[in-house]
């Protein structure tokens, strides 16, 4: 599955989620809020609005890849061309 978020509809805006299933365990997730439409409310209890979300791994050790993966990330926007993308 391929996602793209446009720049236009990035925030700087990073959420942590922890939700209990059903079977009572806890899931964590970090989370990338994007733009929405002034239309739409955000009630605290029911917010609709559009994120990217990432749910995490058990273990430490994939925690930490994962953590890692997102550093290079941000190393590699930090590199990218200065002229390309939209504001």
């Amino acid at each position: 599955m391929r996602i793209n978020v446009y720049s236009q509809e990035m925030t700087s805006e990073i959420n942590t989620v922890e939700k209990v299933s059903n079977t009572g365990l806890t899931y964590s997730a970090v989370q990338i809020m994007l733009h929405s439409s002034p239309m739409l409310h955000h009630p605290p209890q029911d917010d609709d609005r559009s994120a990217v979300t990432f749910w995490l791994p058990k273990s430490p050790e994939r925690r930490e890849e994962i953590a890692r993966a997102f550093e290079d990330m941000a190393a590699k926007v930090r590199a990218a061309r200065p002229e390309t993308g939209l504001d």
